[in-house]
């Protein structure tokens, strides 16, 4: 009884001091949504110019490029936070009191990190500078007034998200869903939706309001989909998606954690981003040319282009193709993620559902199995992340198909219960236990 009395003590309070500084918040949120909106605008050309550049190069020299970029600035700037996703980043911002390092120079390394993985070929998610830029603006901008530091992070991090996923409300959500594993910090949540909405607007507005996902979902009708049929199946595969997490996940922290172990103590961490860079390299030598079907090119440049055609396309790849291309793309993130390069993991985890939901629908439900596709990003999200309420809405505004909110939502909440406590992104909060 005292821990609920407490606990909506706790409630009224915060919502006593939002009210308080709700015009503040406002304010606020208007001003992140439309710097970060540009910034992202130019984060996406710097991209694409890392893109560009490396066009240039042999596909399986430009990794390796990429990763001794990493590893030298890591060694010699000393810029050890831009290794790994910066989800984990963005959660010790919001969660531990502020570390002293140089926010603004670790953030720009970051952000040509990243750039320059992504533009060599390595799989590589867009969300982790954009979590970092919108974090580190809100805590510096938080040191001249007398705030919640946490607030202005949240907003910051949830415009600089919603506008490269173009994804407002899952933005928002996200972010605000990220740090804990059962809970939401709900006090910055109606400012975060206002700055991410503001910000994807700025952001559609220079690269147009399309969804993000195209799919011939887009015009299904509630008829076309029986919910009542489908409901068994639907459990089935959120039970498979829970079940695989757990795995993948498992393999996936052995790994890097046995690398991290290893190298700490003898040469440094520093040097991991170009040995994964090296094995990368040799990775695409040795199998592109034994993948004689139509997705090379995504092995080379995996992007989110990649959900478009594998829904579009489903229906026409035979089930072990995909077998084998899901078992590629895990060893593919395992060379890039799990060995510490500058990559986010939002955009590699829906990779990654997809397949395995196309892999489900071809075999179980053939006759719709792009559907699959799609549920495989929203439960695999949700269940890796444990973020399944922003994962449930973001599949819904990347296609923009309403019809994706229940089976999503019912895959998606069964995945995430399955794998439990089971998360790729280390230092999640457990609200509960504090």
């Amino acid at each position: 009884m005292n821990h609920f009395l407490k606990k909506m003590k706790r409630i009224v309070v915060s919502k006593l001091a939002l009210g308080k500084n709700f015009y503040q918040y406002f304010f606020i949120a208007i001003f992140f949504g439309v710097v970060c909106g540009l910034i992202i605008i130019l984060f996406k050309y710097l991209l694409e110019l890392f893109k560009f550049g490396f066009s240039y190069v042999p596909y399986f020299v430009a990794p390796i490029i990429a990763g001794l970029s990493t590893s030298l600035l890591v060694k010699y700037g000393k810029y050890n936070r831009i290794m790994g996703t910066g989800s984990d980043q963005f959660i010790k911002e919001v969660t531990l009191s502020n570390p002293e390092y140089k926010k603004i120079a670790n953030l720009i390394a970051k952000a040509f990190a990243t750039s320059w993985t992504f533009g060599s070929g390595m799989i590589c998610g867009r969300e982790g500078p954009g979590l970092l830029i919108g974090a580190t603006l809100g805590s510096q901008l938080s040191k001249k007034k007398k705030i919640d530091k946490n607030i202005y992070s949240f907003i910051g991090a949830s415009a600089c998200t919603a506008a490269l996923l173009k994804a407002p409300i899952s933005g928002a959500l996200f972010c605000a869903e990220l740090p804990y594993c059962n809970h939401i910090h709900y006090k910055s949540l109606i400012p975060s939706i206002i700055s991410s909405t503001i910000a994807y607007i700025i952001f559609c507005l220079v690269f147009g309001f399309t969804p993000l996902i195209t799919t011939q979902l887009s015009s299904a009708t509630p008829k076309s989909i029986n919910y009542i049929l489908l409901f068994p199946i639907f459990i089935v595969f959120g039970l498979y998606i829970g079940i695989f997490v757990i795995f993948y996940i498992g393999i996936l922290k052995i790994i890097t954690n046995q690398l991290n172990k290893q190298f700490k103590k003898k040469i440094g961490l520093w040097i991991l981003p170009f040995l994964g860079g090296i094995g990368y390299g040799i990775f695409l030598f040795i199998i592109i040319p034994f993948i004689n079907f139509n997705y090379s090119n995504e092995l080379i440049h995996p992007d989110i282009t990649f959900l478009s055609v594998l829904t579009n396309f489903i229906q026409n790849i035979p089930w072990n193709h995909l077998l084998i291309f899901l078992i590629v793309i895990i060893i593919a993130i395992i060379l890039s993620i799990g060995t510490m390069n500058s990559a986010g993991i939002i955009m590699p985890l829906m990779i990654v559902g997809a397949i395995n939901g196309g892999l489900f629908g071809v075999l179980v439900y053939p006759e719709n199995a792009e559907l699959f596709v799609m549920l495989g990003v929203s439960a695999t999200l949700g269940a890796a992340t444990n973020n399944p309420i922003a994962a449930i809405f973001i599949i819904v505004e990347m296609t923009w198909v309403p019809i994706l909110f229940i089976p999503a939502g019912i895959t998606t909440v069964i995945a995430y219960i399955i794998s439990g406590t089971t998360s790729i992104i280390s230092g999640q909060l457990d609200v509960e236990k504090e």
